[in-house]
């Protein structure tokens, strides 16, 4: 594998063949995502006959437990590396994927919830995230808005193909159509192509042309890296963490009930199963943003100005959305927000704290955002079958990007040397 890498790495940096590998990680994240899973909920709601609150409730619990555990993926990243966990979480997904299509009563659904939660959104997303920052350091954040495209296309295609998979096959089979996907492709392409850093290889960092021994590289590692505990006792820390729970938040929330809200919005499945894909679009516009400003600004003005941006889109979802080109517009401000922040937080973690212990650290920092997703589900259905609509939630959610919109603002670069 090492001789292959450097092999290739004589024509083309493999840097980028992490990338496609971290894009194809993203894009098979999806049956643990909420827009994947949310399609899958109207038949449970209906051929099983759960109520939203008692499915949302669950997705809330399983989604909280899977983000206090990510912390050991984290850590498992730290001393097994990337490669290894990949794998693993790979066919454990496939797995999950598989005992989904047998699920029979709410306790099955739960567990299923739970494993796809964890292994799904919290791990398959975790692992590519502390993966690219190995391999860039001057091009970290066009490497991971290259990266991004995997959530772009799955976010865009996975809705409609899940819906399509269910009215053709069942609901059942289309579990099993996942399972063996993950396992005959994605597994197999991180066995044969991942290395999880370029030292591992003796490949210089972007190909510089300055020669520097793996010793060095390794002891310029240790120095620029913070340790977990380390970084836990910046205040930065703690407000990047609250700043990243809005998006992950209230996406969960909207899209875990998104076909109810444009049901009362008088759109239909089908075309509600296409509006959600428009928030990928955005993604598309990364690399170039990651050009011209993402690597030229401040963190803290990029968050300010995406939680204004999700702002507004909560606005226009709360009084304007009630067609099926209003949803659109609706969808595409929110998704360019979020995009925006999601590369911003992906480059963020590396730039202040190193790249030794960022599985560790993401893994954390990934807590804040797996439990902001595990809330927003909720407060979306105790908002409609307690007052008849999804409204409060929307209000409470703007309140909360506000706070978060200012305790960004705060956010400072660390110094090591003061903490340690």
């Amino acid at each position: 594998m090492k001789s292959l890498a450097i092999k290739m790495n004589k024509k083309i940096y493999y840097g980028w063949v992490i990338v496609i590998v971290s894009a194809f990680a993203l894009f098979f994240s999806s049956p643990g995502q909420t827009y994947s899973i949310s399609v899958f909920n109207s038949y449970y709601e209906t051929q099983l006959g759960y109520s939203k609150t008692l499915l949302s409730t669950g997705y809330s619990i399983a989604t909280t437990i899977s983000g206090l555990l990510i912390v050991l993926i984290g850590r498992a990243i730290d001393k097994h590396g990337q490669k290894k966990m990949f794998i693993i979480v790979g066919v454990g997904l496939a797995l999950t994927a598989l005992f989904s299509s047998f699920v029979l009563n709410i306790w099955m659904i739960y567990i299923s919830f739970f494993f796809l939660r964890f292994l799904g959104q919290g791990s398959m997303t975790l692992i590519p995230a502390s993966l690219v920052p190995q391999w860039f350091t001057k091009k970290r954040a066009f490497a991971l808005s290259m990266m991004t495209f995997g959530g772009f296309f799955a976010t865009l295609l996975v809705p409609a193909f899940n819906l399509w998979m269910i009215n053709t096959l069942n609901w059942q089979n289309a579990w099993r159509i996942w399972a063996l996907l993950l396992l005959v492709v994605f597994v197999p392409m991180v066995f044969f192509l991942v290395i999880n850093r370029p030292e591992d290889a003796d490949i210089s960092m972007e190909n510089e042309k300055t020669y520097i021994s793996k010793e060095d590289a390794l002891e310029a590692l240790n120095n620029e890296s913070w340790t977990l505990k380390e970084a836990m006792k910046t205040k930065d820390f703690w407000f990047i963490g609250f700043s990243s729970m809005i998006v992950p938040m209230f996406t969960t929330g909207f899209v875990f009930h998104f076909f109810s809200i444009m049901d009362l919005r008088n759109i239909s499945h089908e075309s509600a199963a296409w509006i959600i894909g428009f928030m990928a679009f955005p993604m598309l516009f990364m690399p170039f943003a990651a050009k011209l400003f993402i690597d030229r600004t401040k963190p803290k003005y990029i968050f300010f100005i995406t939680q204004i941006m999700v702002l507004i889109s909560m606005l226009i979802l709360l009084l304007w959305v009630d067609s099926v080109s209003s949803a659109i517009i609706f969808i595409l401000i929110y998704g360019l927000g979020a995009a925006i922040q999601s590369v911003t937080l992906n480059t963020i973690y590396p730039f202040y704290y190193g790249r030794k212990y960022l599985g560790s650290i993401r893994g954390m920092a990934t807590v804040f955002m797996v439990i902001g997703s595990a809330l927003g589900p909720l407060q979306f259905a105790i908002s409609f079958e307690q007052f008849g609509t999804f409204n409060y939630a929307i209000l409470i959610m703007m309140v909360m990007t506000t706070i978060a919109g200012l305790l960004s603002l705060l956010i400072r670069k660390p110094d090591k040397k003061i903490i340690v």
